[in-house]
């Protein structure tokens, strides 16, 4: 049978929750990039997290086993060094509330760098930072009301990491947010400078986006027009999966990144009936009810393959029943 990944002829991969988690590799992933790079397909690592350089980031991948170069690494702090420079004019004071390397990119950008409000900066950027403090973001606070334009890297609000979820730049840029009266503009996923920069880069003809999470990684895709692919080792579940607005619904979905080799799930719907693989899914009611053993992985996804047309085409409202018996998958 076809697999999924035929016809593609480049990944971009988010990295958190889909290559590794923290220091260690997610199941299945140095095989499965092994296995893209052995069939010719090209892969592009695109991250939201603006904390470490792409060399760092390349040279992380490169420990783990996934043979990764720096040129193949999108971040957002390269997005948003291209954003500053073209909305505003050179040298423009910059309030950085972000790592060294966010800093170093404003700079790339042809800006100047301050860390005070009363610096009279002209914009405000913000990434993640595990050191940021609550003065800093004081600073931050404080130039935007007095009229500074605020960007930000991202919004993720958690980060997976091999312990489990914890505070992302989502966090710190929602506390800020609680002292203004408009949100910032954007860089990474879901937006577009981000995803546009990674098209640009790769210059794929057909790319998939493979991530974990539907508010970012599966919107940035839809947002520039591109397939996606959700996979289940790191945020986001069955329940996200089911809830997914039209804009955040995955092209497909699997375990893994070795996922992709596999055949693409297929859904037959008729009269509120989803049957996928030898799963079937029943509304009654608004609600879902299974049928057919759910005890391995590969079932449970077909499961939550079928359970998710009916939510999206308004047969099911609720499926906790469901949900509890989709074990294997977060």
């Amino acid at each position: 049978m076809t697999a999924f990944i035929e016809g593609y002829d480049a990944v971009f991969f988010d990295l958190d929750g889909v290559l590794y988690l923290g220091p260690e590799a997610v199941e299945g992933a140095v095989d499965g990039v092994r296995r893209l790079h052995e069939a010719g397909v090209a892969t592009v690592y695109v991250t939201n997290n603006a904390a470490r350089s792409t060399a760092v980031v390349a040279h992380h991948l490169a420990e783990l086993g996934f043979g990764a170069q720096e040129q193949e690494v999108v971040s957002s702090a390269q997005a948003a060094s291209g954003l500053l420079r073209q909305e505003l004019p050179a040298g423009s004071k910059v309030l950085v509330a972000g790592t060294d390397n966010l800093v170093e990119q404003v700079r790339l950008a042809g800006m100047e760098v301050v860390t005070t409000f009363a610096e009279e900066p002209v914009a405000v950027i913000q990434g993640y930072d595990p050191a940021m403090t609550w003065p800093r973001l004081d600073q931050a606070a404080i130039a935007i009301q007095r009229g500074a334009r605020w960007f930000a890297t991202n919004t993720d609000s958690t980060r997976p990491t091999e312990h489990g979820l914890v505070p992302g730049a989502g966090a710190a840029i929602q506390a800020v947010r609680n002292t203004v009266d408009h949100d910032p503009e954007v860089v990474g996923k879901p937006f577009r400078p981000l995803m546009d920069e990674a098209l640009r880069r790769s210059g794929a003809g057909r790319p998939v986006f493979v991530g974990d999470r539907i508010d970012t990684d599966i919107m940035g895709a839809h947002a520039v027009g591109i397939d996606s692919f959700l996979v289940f080792t790191g945020a986001h579940g069955v329940r996200d999966l089911c809830l997914a607005p039209v804009d955040g619904r995955p092209t497909a979905i699997g375990w893994n990144v070795e996922s992709l080799f596999e055949p693409r799930r297929t859904a037959a719907i008729a009269d509120g009936v989803a049957t996928c693989g030898a799963v079937t899914v029943r509304a009654e009611a608004g609600n879902a009810l299974l049928e057919g053993d759910v005890t391995k992985r590969e079932a449970q996804l077909d499961a939550a393959w079928a359970l998710a047309q009916l939510f999206w085409d308004g047969s099911v409202s609720t499926g906790e029943a469901v949900f509890a018996r989709l074990d294997l998958l977060p």
